[in-house]
């Protein structure tokens, strides 16, 4: 069905037709109602767009998918049934961040052609000898889920204690990047061209966008919390402690020297690339062409109108009627940048 998933407020996940936007069902009730027999019924809703109310934390997300945990926990590789039982547990740890972003962030970099390595070379030494470029590049999009200072440049894991983080409120940024890492003898973005940023050596443009149920997911668990449960994040991250503790007593007289702020600038001169548009694109509608696109909205809304009468009458869960305010990140961010809001 056509719509998107919405992680309310009170910590229920809700369902608004594409048709519809003034009425949003509980996600369980619609479950009960058609799928109760179907273990696997809320599977096909997770390509379905996701949106997070504003306001909304981490533990109101644990909540509202708390219905399908077992199933998420077997498509994420992670133990949410012991993430939720810790956040149910009070403390008086105060959030370490001001926000947590989810992000679509894709890299392009040139692949290079290195020699074998030789017997008994360093590691440093392999990576630093001469390479050649090839005509590949590598190229990655991951959703990202970090924690973010308001004014604070740098970018924070989540993987922490989860009491610190579990009342933050969470955001998914609605601008992706695309970042193309150069050297210098390549430009793999053309800075000439209007809109393209450059940012030292790593030019970058922008994009809305939007995340399906499944990507938000996988953001938060797997590359943000990271750890199959709480308790195991704590034992790793006591781990890393005490290798930082050793590091930074071996390193403490270096440590004053390394510290520096650079300033990034972005260039704002920006020069429009004309292109070259040798004609005009005619494009031509014939009769009765959108007929069957017609008839499948039509479809759609008859079905949603009948599972809002089903949610309405058997459901035990309350359905929001009116408008749901989509909480929007007060600083656009990507890695150790801010971005100014400018469209």
């Amino acid at each position: 069905m056509e719509g998107t998933l919405i992680i309310c407020i009170d910590s229920i996940l809700r369902f608004r037709s594409d048709y519809d936007t003034t009425i949003a069902v509980p996600m369980l009730s619609v479950q009960e109602q058609l799928g109760k027999n179907d273990p696997l019924f809320f599977l096909k809703y997770f390509r379905n767009k996701v949106l997070i109310e504003k306001g909304v934390t981490i533990s109101n997300i644990f909540l509202a998918i708390e219905p399908w945990q077992a199933m998420l926990s077997t498509w994420l590789e992670i133990d949410i049934a012991a993430y939720i039982a810790e956040i149910r547990k009070p403390s008086q740890e105060e959030p370490i961040f001001d926000w947590i972003s989810i992000q679509r962030i894709t890299s392009v970099h040139r692949v290079y052609q290195r020699k074998d390595m030789k017997d008994n070379e360093k590691l440093s030494e392999y990576f630093n000898r001469e390479h050649t470029p090839t005509k590949y590049f590598n190229i990655e999009s991951v959703c990202m889920a970090s924690g973010y200072r308001k004014g604070d440049k740098e970018h924070y894991s989540i993987s922490e204690y989860i009491h610190e983080i579990k009342n933050i409120p969470v955001i998914a940024s609605d601008r992706q990047i695309l970042i193309g890492y150069d050297d210098n003898n390549t430009d793999i973005l053309n800075n000439k061209c209007f809109g393209i940023y450059d940012n030292r050596n790593i030019k970058y443009i922008q994009g809305t966008t939007s995340f399906a149920f499944y990507e938000l997911m996988e953001a938060i668990f797997n590359d943000g919390l990271f750890y199959n449960s709480p308790q195991t994040a704590c034992h790793s991250l006591e781990m890393i402690k005490e290798m930082l503790e050793i590091i930074d007593r071996g390193n403490m007289n270096h440590e004053k020297d390394n510290k520096g702020c650079i300033n990034q600038q972005e260039n704002n001169s920006r020069n429009i690339n004309g292109g070259n548009d040798d004609g005009e694109l005619n494009v031509e509608f014939y009769d009765s062409a959108f007929d069957p696109l017609i008839e499948h909205i039509e479809t759609e809304r008859e079905y949603w109108n009948y599972i809002k009468l089903l949610c309405h009458s058997h459901g035990h869960l309350p359905v929001r009627i009116g408008t749901i305010n989509e909480a929007k990140v007060p600083e656009y961010r990507f890695y150790n940048n801010i971005i100014d809001d400018e469209s």
